[in-house]
């Protein structure tokens, strides 16, 4: 097995013969060419920096980079939190009374900071308009009829699969109610 001093480890039919040398260009180091990577494209088939440097800026590459991704991680809950108690705050001091005309009956809609994920969820609350009233208004009665029996039908097809059961099978409920014309709203506003 003989092998050219730059492509590889001395071997016993080549002891006789005089080690290449070469500097790594990252720490300065002369060392044989046996301590560096191979590369194909570089004139002498050699990387420029030895593989003690290759390592060490590997290393300092991939500590940095998670470095950077855990800072990243912190940095977005922080602006979750901070975004959260924003957004109570604002919720807190909106109140807005309305009346709107749900399944051809007056249905008053009063918006507080208080959530209830089941009857008067915060996050279809936005404008000042519940998701379903508007949907009522662009859509009409009959088709957002239709959308509560489907969206209940959905509820209770993945109740045991996303965490909360009781809460999807009382909106599963509250969708069956409304589609049958009973606005579950009415109740909570008493």
């Amino acid at each position: 097995m003989n092998f050219d001093d730059t492509r590889g480890p001395r071997t016993p039919d080549d002891t006789d013969k005089p080690r290449v040398l070469k500097t790594c260009t990252k720490c300065k180091e002369t060392k044989e060419t046996s301590e560096f990577n191979r590369r194909r494209d570089a004139d002498d088939g050699l990387q420029t920096w030895c593989r003690a440097c290759t390592t060490e800026a590997s290393r300092a590459y991939v500590k940095k980079k998670r470095a950077a991704a855990n800072r990243s991680a912190g940095q977005k809950r922080r602006w979750e939190k901070e975004k959260g108690e924003e957004e109570q705050v604002v919720a807190a001091e909106e109140v807005l009374d309305e009346t709107l005309t749900v399944n051809g009956e007056p249905v008053p809609v009063t918006h507080t900071g208080a959530a209830d994920p089941v009857n008067s969820p915060d996050h279809y609350r936005t404008g000042g308009i519940e998701c379903i009233d508007a949907m009522v208004q662009v859509f009409g009665d009959e088709a957002v009829r239709t959308y509560a029996r489907i969206n209940a039908f959905k509820y209770i097809w993945r109740h045991n699969y996303k965490g909360k059961p009781e809460e999807d099978l009382a909106k599963a409920a509250w969708y069956t109610r409304f589609a049958n014309g009973d606005d579950p709203r009415k109740e909570v506003a008493k």
